[in-house]
């Protein structure tokens, strides 16, 4: 496993995984942080890829919603940590959000942007190892419950628990959630090997649904959260068997 830290414009030293940034104003604990992560990525063999910033603007100015973990410094000029957690928040409800502050009263405020955790300067490397292991730990867990999807303006970090079911129409498909509609230049069957969960069946050429979120069901079509369906004939008798087996055979 490699690591990638960029500090400002530094040159990359090394790289990989997961991705991670610091977002820190100041120089010295914006190295204290990295100098951290790195002990912490060498000691548990861990494959990272570490981006620092000294601004939430300059973070935020080349963001894409593809942080798996954000450490923000609360007390920044211009954004402060809180303003910049509340735009991540806007592009990505996923990503793990860490607070480093030496102002524990900012501990309420981030429950408005569901932070992770808060970690208290000056930094406790003891302490700091414990947060970092809880917070990759929940990382690997949920990077196998989200998937990517790029549309024209960047990606967004979709949950695929919260996929109601996919709709191609040209080029394009589109993953109808439960936070609304995202439009991703794919084929079906790319967004399919995307999400790899047998949860997900088509109903026919142009749709793939998530059985959870099927209401009912009949010979030739389908209710999908308040939408009708059409089950083709080719699918009908794979699509049926799916649904009854994913509600123990009693079909609606």
């Amino acid at each position: 496993p490699m690591l990638l830290v960029r500090v400002d414009q530094d040159q990359v030293v090394h790289m990989f995984e997961t991705k991670i940034a610091v977002v820190e104003d100041n120089k010295v604990e914006r190295q204290t942080l990295l100098n951290q992560l790195a002990a912490l990525q060498k000691q548990d063999g861990l494959s990272l890829e570490i981006l620092a910033f000294p601004s939430g603007s300059e973070f935020l100015a080349q963001y894409k919603a593809d942080y798996a973990l954000v450490f923000l410094d609360i007390d920044m000029p211009g954004l402060n940590g809180i303003e910049t957690a509340r735009a991540i928040r806007r592009a990505d409800s996923t990503a793990i959000l860490i607070f480093v502050t030496n102002m524990a009263q900012y501990a309420l405020t981030g429950y408005e942007v569901e932070a992770f955790d808060f970690i208290l300067k000056p930094i406790n490397p003891y302490n700091f190892a414990i947060k970092v292991r809880r917070a990759l730990n929940r990382v690997a867990k949920d990077q196998g419950n989200a998937i990517m999807v790029r549309e024209k303006g960047g990606a967004r970090r979709v949950q695929i628990s919260d996929i109601r079911y996919l709709e191609v129409t040209g080029h394009y498909v589109i993953y109808h959630t439960t936070a609304g509609d995202l439009t991703e230049y794919s084929t079906l069957k790319d967004a399919s090997q995307k999400i790899n969960s047998p949860l997900f069946v088509q109903c026919n050429q142009s749709y793939l649904i998530h059985l959870k979120y099927v209401d009912s069901v009949s010979r030739e079509s389908v209710q999908v959260a308040g939408q009708e369906l059409f089950i083709s004939r080719k699918m009908r008798s794979a699509f049926l068997a799916a649904v009854a087996g994913y509600f123990g055979g009693s079909l609606k």
